[in-house]
C-alpha cells in the first residue's frame, strides 16, 4: 500500500525530474501546441485486449496505433505490441504533415498496489522508428532508422463520486523520459514531458482535459519548450461477460 511518505517522494521525483534536465545555457524556443486524443481498449477475453488510439497535434504530427495486449493473471502486469502508422511535418512543409514514419513498437505496464483514492504506474516503452528522409527540406527516398525508449511514471488520485454517483473524477500527473538512439540523423536524442490531466469517468468513457510540457533537447545550445492543451477522450470496453477485471485502462497508459 502507498503510504503519506511514498507519495511525496513521488511528487518530488515527478517535479525535480522535469526541471533537473533543463540547462540554463541552452537558448528556448517556445510554442504552443493543442493535443488532441481517442483511445480505445476492448476486453476480448481474460487474458487478451485489443488496443486502437490516435493523436493530432497541428502542424506537428498524427499517429494511429495498435496492437494486442496481454494480461498476466494477477492483471497487474500487461505488456502490448503493435504498430504506428504517422505523419509529419518537414522544415519547409508549412506545417503540412506530408512526411512518413512507420514505427513498431511494445510496451509493459506495471501497477503497484495502492490505495483506493491513490495509484501509481510505471511503464516502460520501446519504439522502433522509421523515419522517411529529408532532401532539401522535403520528404526524399529511403527511410532511416532509430531505436526510441521511454520510462514513463503516472501518479493518480482519485476523488471518487464528487460530481454525481455515476462519474468518477480523478487528477492524474505523468511524467515521461524519452531517449533516442540509433545511427540515423533523424529524431530529437532526449526529451521529456510533464502532464497534469483532470479524467471524468462515466462507464466505459473517460474525459479528459490537461496541460502537457515538452521539453525537447534539440542540441546542446537549443532547446524547444512545448506546451498546451490536452483533449482526451479513452474507451475501454468489454467483449467477454465474466467478472470485471481489476485492471482498467487509465488515459495515461495511452499517451503518446
Amino acid at each position: 500500500m502507498l503510504n503519506f511518505k511514498k507519495v511525496i517522494f513521488l511528487l518530488l521525483y515527478s517535479f525535480l525530474s522535469t526541471f533537473s534536465i533543463v540547462s540554463a545555457q541552452q537558448q528556448f524556443q517556445y510554442n504552443y501546441e493543442t493535443w488532441w486524443g481517442v483511445m480505445t481498449s476492448v476486453r476480448v477475453s481474460e487474458k487478451w485486449s485489443v488496443w486502437n488510439d490516435a493523436h493530432f497535434v497541428d502542424e506537428t504530427f498524427f499517429i494511429y496505433r495498435t496492437g494486442m495486449t496481454y494480461h498476466n493473471k494477477r492483471d497487474n502486469v500487461v505488456t502490448t505490441a503493435g504498430y504506428s502508422w504517422l505523419r509529419l511535418t518537414t522544415p519547409l512543409s508549412e506545417g503540412r504533415l506530408i512526411r512518413t514514419e512507420h514505427r513498431p513498437w511494445m510496451q509493459t505496464i506495471f501497477r503497484i498496489p495502492s490505495t483506493k483514492k491513490l495509484s501509481t504506474s510505471f511503464r516502460f516503452r520501446y519504439d522502433a522508428r522509421f523515419i522517411q528522409n529529408i532532401e532539401s527540406g522535403m520528404p526524399g527516398d529511403g527511410f532511416s532508422f532509430n531505436h526510441r525508449w521511454r520510462f514513463n511514471n503516472a501518479l493518480r488520485y482519485n476523488w471518487g463520486n464528487v460530481i454525481s454517483e455515476k462519474t468518477v473524477l480523478a487528477t492524474s500527473l505523468l511524467n515521461e523520459a524519452l531517449f533516442t538512439t540509433g545511427s540515423g540523423p533523424n529524431g530529437v536524442r532526449h526529451e521529456h514531458r510533464t502532464h497534469l490531466i483532470m479524467g471524468l469517468n462515466s462507464g466505459p468513457i473517460t474525459y479528459s482535459v490537461g496541460y502537457i510540457v515538452r521539453y525537447i533537447n534539440v542540441s546542446p545550445v537549443i532547446a524547444r519548450l512545448n506546451h498546451g492543451m490536452v483533449f482526451w477522450l479513452t474507451i475501454n470496453l468489454r467483449a467477454i461477460k465474466k467478472s470485471e477485471s481489476p485492471f482498467v485502462e487509465f488515459p495515461g497508459d495511452h499517451v503518446d
